[in-house]
């Protein structure tokens, strides 16, 4: 049974808590004054570990210390938050928990971010617990999230704002299935395993707007052509080219190299050829360019060097996938495929 602290005793214990580990604790009032410089609230609550009524729970039963960020928290540049072993840090709908200093999530410690809430990274996150995202997680700049610890999306990756680094272990929701086209935490995906129907894109045309555009501001930033080889391919255009390369080439060749219909990747609109249809191209100034940078314009090398086996598919440097700017730099931190980085098989 959860027992809730009157509004006098969170104040005062709040300011305990956070005076221990470092942080300078106010209380927040309805209209601040010029002495009130920020909002600081986390309420404590103890819970016995067991699920007996509190009159049947022993003076020496081991407890469980949980926090609670309710309103509107700033951790400053000098501070340090630590979550420990046992410990569950709630972050509400509605509050803001913004940390310019940093925050240590202790093996066995959790961090919860419930729908509503918001966790604002500028600094330093040390994450060797779990942290638990159903409300929006925001890594700035300057922000940074590493650790052996577990980061589990619970609805979408577009819950995340990585605009800095996070080289934590990151858990994709399940797979859903809508009108035939499989989505992971809303990242469509399509592998020789998963496949979209066989009207799918009619309507896209050349590539998705945002993912064309972001190939024009490309050529525009490094004065490189980048020639768009091959954009968005219709069910009947892969059917041709797939027979195509079977009657030239062995089958299980072909399918190292070119996607049986129904399982492109550029029926999408997602997915474009660019440059040279060659593994040398990662050689030339341009492909390597575009290997090394393109994760920051919202793009992944789809099927990297040395990852057949983990994406179904030859090396092909030339083929990039788009995802947005903050999935494209999750997954390149990961350094994984994206088979992988969404927990999905490749057939």
């Amino acid at each position: 049974m959860k027992m809730y602290l009157n509004i006098g005793a969170a104040v005062l214990l709040s300011a305990m808590a956070l005076t221990a580990c470092g942080c300078d604790a106010r209380p927040t009032n309805s209209r601040p004054t010029s002495d009130t410089s920020s909002s600081i609230v986390i309420n404590t609550i103890s819970e016995p570990n067991s699920s007996s009524s509190t009159s049947d729970v022993q003076a020496n039963a081991p407890v469980r210390s949980d926090k609670i960020v309710s309103e509107n928290m700033t951790i400053a540049a000098a501070e340090t938050l630590t979550v420990k072993s046992g410990e569950t840090l709630y972050i509400q709908d509605g509050a803001e928990f913004t940390v310019d200093g940093t925050v240590n999530c202790e093996r066995g410690g959790s961090i919860k971010i419930q729908s509503g809430g918001n966790l604002l990274l500028n600094g330093k996150m040390t994450l060797d617990g779990s942290l638990e995202l159903g409300g929006f997680l925001g890594i700035r700049e300057k922000g940074e999230i590493n650790g052996a610890g577990l980061l589990t999306v619970l609805k979408s990756f577009e819950d995340i704002n990585c605009e800095g680094t996070c080289l934590t272990k990151i858990k994709a929701p399940d797979p859903v299935e809508k009108d035939g086209v499989t989505y992971v935490g809303g990242v469509l995906i399509v592998n020789k395993k998963y496949s979209v129907p066989e009207d799918y894109g009619a309507e896209l045309g050349l590539v998705i707007d945002d993912a064309y555009n972001t190939l024009l501001q490309m050529r525009e930033d490094t004065g490189y052509s980048l020639p768009l080889v091959s954009g968005y391919r219709s069910y009947e255009l892969q059917t041709e080219l797939f027979d195509y390369y079977c009657e030239i080439d062995d089958y299980d060749r072909v399918v190292m190299y070119s996607a049986r219909p129904g399982h492109s990747e550029h029926q999408t609109g997602l997915a474009m050829d660019i440059g040279e249809l060659s593994e040398n191209y990662v050689n030339t100034e341009e492909g390597g360019w575009l290997t090394d940078n393109c994760y920051k314009y919202g793009f992944i090398i789809r099927f990297p060097k040395g990852s057949e086996h983990k994406t179904g598919y030859d090396y092909e440097p030339w083929h990039i996938r788009w995802l947005g700017k903050s999935t494209a730099k999750l997954v390149y931190d990961s350094g994984l495929t994206l088979e992988e980085f969404l927990g999905v098989e490749p057939a």
